[in-house]
């Protein structure tokens, strides 16, 4: 882990984190390859304004990229409130823009051809809880060497057996 990474994830663990103990800090400086400067608070508040960057970033990035129930609802002539049954259901993906109080957002890359792609109902269940949107997204969407070097997205819309890229989204959480 380099100083910049553990920085981010000691910002990112709260906004007022408690001081480090005196056997925290020699330890960290002792094996965790960080200098004093390193620990400042200036140090701190410069990793939290990287972070809060990153998570603004992020949420940005998912609202141009996804869709509301609404947008959804429209582009597949449906209802809002089938949407929201589909997705209870598992037949849509849709993520929190990570802001409190937002409106789920669809992710655009599960639509294609005023459809959705066959076999989210068994895939999105299957990546491990701690994996991100952005992960998935990029899982989906790119090539992939166990499928031929086609995308999931590419392969279940081809009539690929759901089964392989639901055993692929598994893996995600062994390696």
């Amino acid at each position: 882990m380099s100083v910049e990474e553990f920085v981010t994830v000691l910002a990112e663990s709260g906004s007022t984190p408690d001081p480090l103990t005196c056997e925290e800090r020699q330890f960290l400086l002792a094996h965790g390859g960080l200098m004093e400067e390193d620990l400042s608070e200036d140090a701190q508040r410069r990793a939290m304004s990287r972070a809060a960057s990153g998570r603004a970033l992020a949420a940005m990035e998912v609202d141009e990229e996804s869709m509301t129930t609404a947008e959804v609802a429209a582009f597949l002539g449906r209802a809002e409130s089938n949407i929201r049954r589909s997705r209870l259901q598992g037949d849509l993906y849709a993520v929190n823009a990570g802001v409190r109080g937002a409106s789920l957002r669809f992710p655009s890359w599960q639509f294609v051809d005023g459809g959705v792609i066959p076999g989210l109902r068994s895939v999105i269940p299957a990546f491990p809880r701690w994996v991100r949107p952005r992960t998935i997204e990029t899982f989906m969407t790119g090539e992939n060497e166990a499928l031929h070097g086609e995308s999931p997205v590419a392969w279940l819309l081809g009539g690929g057996p759901v089964d392989d890229v639901v055993a692929l989204a598994e893996a995600l959480g062994i390696e």
